[in-house]
């Protein structure tokens, strides 16, 4: 490797990113790579510098390496997606407060360890993504983790102006944010109805809570929502939680934790499959990769994808 650029939101995971910057510099240094930084400056400046590093690179001798966030994460990966080379390698240094995907790809978060096996023995995994049409828009955009409807982007959407987020940051346990805003979620968000479509059949729920078209097992810093997804089976999964009253979610969430027979509860469905339609009828909040979308009516069309993984 005889280039690498560092494509950087110092402000994920309330400045994590700032501090591995400053390390994984100085690693660089001493081990005589040679490297450019870019830093994003506003919400969304990855996705250009993501396409015009990808655009930019000479030879398989470069490589792009994003530190930060999901979010970061996501940003790089639609930036790649944009370019003229949209199968461009992406390594991820994770620098945010849940990092799912890094969790779920078993990624590094080691600075030394990061660059060196970087330096001398760097490899390309091909991994799935997601990749959704909005039908309503036409906006088309892909993700690593998981676009969630409901009460999980209800708690995102918390967890990103809570004061308590910066605290727990800096303290390495900025998943706690996500705990305590359950409890609030718990209470605000509303049940709502949608319609999944999903290997030539179609199916309503009138009382859905949660709906979670998802990359991997993990949302919301580290909760394995459906453990059986993967980023390797050429498939996206898609949760769907009918509203339980207080005392039954905590039973599902505790057996979520426990040993995931949350999956054999009534109220909990589940598909698998290459292609997904969601309709959902009145507004809710929307997250992407823990960034929030427009709170809003959805109608998204879902299809697997991949990238390929440097690491």
């Amino acid at each position: 490797m005889k280039k690498i650029h560092l494509l950087v939101n110092l402000k994920s995971g309330s400045n994590k990113g700032e501090k591995a910057l400053k390390e994984i510099e100085t690693i660089l240094k001493d081990e005589k790579v040679v490297y450019d930084v870019q830093i994003s400056t506003y919400p969304g400046q990855l996705v250009p510098i993501a396409t015009k590093t990808a655009n930019d690179i000479q030879n398989n001798h470069e490589c792009i390496v994003v530190i930060g966030g999901d979010g970061s994460l996501n940003q790089a990966l639609n930036g790649i997606k944009n370019s003229l080379y949209p199968d461009t390698p992406l390594a991820y240094f994770p620098a945010g407060t849940g990092n799912d995907f890094a969790r779920a790809a078993k990624l590094q978060d080691d600075p030394l360890k990061f660059i060196k096996h970087l330096k001398n023995h760097p490899t390309v995994t091909k991994v799935d993504c997601g990749r959704y049409q909005d039908l309503i828009t036409g906006e088309e955009k892909y993700f690593v983790n998981n676009l969630g409807i409901g009460f999980d982007a209800y708690v995102v959407n918390k967890t990103n102006h809570s004061k308590l987020k910066t605290k727990f940051n800096k303290i390495n346990r900025g998943n706690l944010t996500y705990g305590i805003n359950i409890a609030q979620a718990l209470k605000g968000q509303d049940n709502f109805r949608v319609k999944i479509s999903a290997n030539n059949h179609t199916y309503s729920y009138d009382h859905a809570y949660l709906v979670t078209t998802t990359n991997h097992p993990y949302f919301g810093g580290g909760v394995p929502i459906l453990p059986i997804a993967n980023i390797h089976n050429r498939k996206l999964d898609i949760a769907i939680v009918e509203k339980p009253n207080i005392f039954k979610f905590l039973y599902l969430f505790s057996k979520l934790l426990i040993n995931g027979s949350h999956m054999n509860s009534n109220q909990f469905h589940y598909f698998e499959a290459s292609e997904i339609e969601v309709k959902t009828y009145q507004s809710e909040y929307g997250q992407l990769d823990g960034e929030e979308l427009n709170n809003r009516k959805f109608h998204l069309k879902f299809k697997v994808d991949h990238f390929n993984l440097l690491r």
